[in-house]
């Protein structure tokens, strides 16, 4: 008689997946100034992990997922589940990751690089990349140009503030004090500037 041959648990699923991928080599190459490196995609991971996931009917799921954003850089903390389709057995895992973007991507980046990590951590799959050493330079690079940037444009629209006030009032003289209380009742350099168009706009319009 034949010993019944039991199914996987979940545990040893996973176990399964991280004899299937024992390694992974690096993909990308990564250019920064006089830094090079090469590092390992979020495309080969994902591909390449999903294959064994598939194979020993595993699935991964993201159920929770909060984000701050500071200036450039977006912070996603995410929790997923891992599910055993043939038990119903889960867990919940939690990554982090990071996404530098000036528009509305930081989130899908950060998420990007959360899930990433998070199939690299919880199959303990090695890729000899340590990607923080220079990570950390380059976000600190993007940073500084970006506040560069912003403090070179509001110089700019400082300027034409300063041109509409001395039309307004023949001068400068108030100007600066002018400056400080707007400032205090938490007005932009933006919306100091419209203030000050609009008030010029309806000077033009009693003279006319």
């Amino acid at each position: 008689m034949s010993e019944e041959i039991k199914p996987l648990n979940l545990y040893q699923k996973i176990s399964a997946v991280m004899k299937d991928v024992e390694y992974l080599s690096k993909d990308d190459a990564i250019e920064f100034k006089s830094t090079k490196y090469r590092a390992i995609s979020e495309e080969k991971v994902t591909s390449t992990v999903r294959e064994s996931l598939i194979r020993h009917g595993l699935v991964i799921l993201p159920i929770e997922q909060a984000h701050k954003r500071e200036e450039t850089l977006t912070t996603v903390d995410v929790k997923y589940k891992i599910v055993d389709i043939d038990t119903g057995q889960s867990e919940i895992l939690s990554s982090s990751g990071t996404g530098v973007d000036t528009q509305d991507k930081g989130v899908g980046k950060a998420m990007t690089y959360s899930y990433k990590y998070l199939l690299l951590r919880t199959f303990a799959i090695p890729t000899g990349e340590d990607p923080d050493k220079v990570s950390s330079a380059e976000l600190d690079e993007k940073q500084r140009i970006e506040r560069e940037k912003k403090a070179a444009e509001e110089e700019k629209i400082m300027k034409q503030i300063e041109q509409k006030w001395t039309v307004l009032a023949g001068g400068l003289d108030g100007f600066d004090d002018w400056v400080d209380k707007t400032r205090k009742k938490g007005a932009s350099v933006q919306q100091m500037h419209e203030i000050l168009a609009k008030k010029l706009v309806d000077k033009n319009k009693e003279s006319a």
